[in-house]
């Protein structure tokens, strides 16, 4: 017997150390794809992430068009405007979780939304007022403070070996989201002004929290 368990001069496996240990075949791997298709929670956080990256996508689309063009503001004040939205989902990101954890997804993804919508739609009647600049900085608090508490949710609601692709789901529902959203806001520039594109923003993300709305309440002790 050779050193470290070689017989013959062969080294024998053991099973713990074997590289595919922990993995799925192709068998289970489409058994659990399907169980996470039918995953109703997946399915509305898709959808409504769907719709909240639409309404960011576009936002960050038009609004340097807007502040350029309409409110005159030379690139280095683009520039500053789209820093602000940046930092203040910064600011929220890490807050958002942390509240999340101690108050529950839903409530928080929720709050969130109704007071992005509420922001939204006073930029679009704020017009081209210098309180539309400070509309900008509480958008991207309230907005982006949604992202990380999505994904905690979604990884809470699905099985943790296929964590990688119920993410992929919703970045890939992210993608379609994006896609329609800034194509509708170009249309709407072209048709009625870029300042419709903020109505159109605000409508979107009441959208996206109905899908949040229609999720259960989680069982006494259960995930939030």
């Amino acid at each position: 017997v050779a050193e470290g368990g070689a017989v013959g001069g062969h080294r024998e496996v053991h099973p713990e150390r074997r590289p595919d240990a922990g993995g799925q075949s192709m068998r289970e791997y489409a058994q659990g794809l399907r169980g996470l298709l039918k995953n109703r929670l997946l399915i509305l956080l898709a959808v409504s992430s769907a719709f909240r990256s639409m309404t960011q996508t576009t936002l960050l689309t038009f609004l340097p068009v807007f502040l350029a063009y309409e409110m005159r503001y030379s690139p280095l004040w683009v520039g500053a405007c789209m820093f602000m939205l940046q930092a203040a989902g910064f600011l929220a990101s890490p807050l958002a979780g942390h509240l999340s954890d101690r108050m529950g997804r839903k409530r928080i993804i929720m709050s969130s939304m109704a007071l992005s919508g509420l922001v939204l739609a006073g930029m679009a009647f704020a017009g081209r007022s210098p309180l539309f600049i400070f509309f900008i900085a509480l958008v991207g608090f309230f907005l982006y403070a949604i992202r990380p508490v999505l994904q905690a949710w979604l990884l809470d609601a699905t099985p943790k070996n296929m964590g990688g692709t119920s993410i992929g789901v919703l970045f890939g529902m992210q993608a379609v989201g994006s896609s329609i959203g800034a194509l509708a806001g170009g249309v709407l520039a072209d048709g009625y002004g870029i300042m419709s594109t903020f109505y159109f923003l605000a409508g979107v993300i009441v959208i996206a929290n109905l899908f949040i709305f229609l999720i259960p309440a989680p069982p006494p002790g259960g995930a939030p």
